[in-house]
């Protein structure tokens, strides 16, 4: 996805983990002002506070489900699935698309004014969808959201293959390193993609059943 390029952790035996691209450091609107900046990506600054963790000095990292008191990284905590600010941005969403662009502002500045950011403008019905998207992008990053955004937008096939774009053009800019490049495959997103394979039992048992294409 958009969010996530990866660093290695050892070279030896090609382990790796998730850190923040540079394009969604580039997306956040205000970087002092949005206070989700500093809760969802950390900047390694010194030897590690956490119990057992020292040898993970990358940066930067993914901060947002930090738990500052784990043990060998390992904490009981649950990830979010549905969190009221996604509601909010449903909500802002369906409302836009019935043309009640003030209500979806309404909803979309809820959760601007949470991070710590200033109103916008109610605008057209385009505007706000962009507007709205941008916003998912930010508050729920790092929550697997943002993949079916772009399917639901029918954005994926063009901000993915974009990126993938960029990543091969500079490797260097996205944690590979030196001499080293993505496969040719990466990020080559396709119409195929964007829909799940039936299932092979399902076909057997309705022979009416099409496979999708490219499956």
């Amino acid at each position: 996805m958009d969010h996530y390029g990866v660093k290695p952790a050892s070279q030896q035996n090609y382990g790796g983990y998730n850190v923040p691209t540079p394009d969604l450091l580039k997306a956040y609107e205000d970087t002092l002002k949005d206070q989700r900046f500093s809760a969802s990506i950390g900047f390694y600054t010194g030897p590690s506070p956490l119990i057992g963790i020292t040898s993970y000095n990358r940066t930067p990292y993914i901060k947002k489900y930090l738990h500052p008191h784990a043990v060998y990284g390992q904490t009981a905590d649950n990830g979010p699935i549905y969190r009221y600010a996604e509601v909010l941005l449903m909500l802002a969403e369906v409302t836009n698309e019935q043309g009640r662009q003030a209500d979806a502002v309404a909803y979309l500045n809820q959760v601007r004014a949470r991070a710590g950011l200033l109103p916008l403008a109610a605008g057209s019905q385009t505007d706000l969808r962009t507007s709205i998207l941008k916003e998912r992008q930010i508050e729920l990053v790092f929550e697997n959201k943002r993949w079916h955004d772009l399917v639901r937008s029918g954005l994926a096939v063009q901000v993915l293959s974009a990126k993938g774009a960029k990543i091969k053009a500079n490797p260097q800019a996205y944690y590979y390193p030196a001499g080293s490049a993505p496969i040719s495959t990466a990020f080559n997103v396709t119409d195929r993609d964007l829909l799940y394979p039936i299932p092979v039992s399902e076909i057997i048992t309705n022979p009416d059943l099409k496979q999708n294409p490219g499956y």
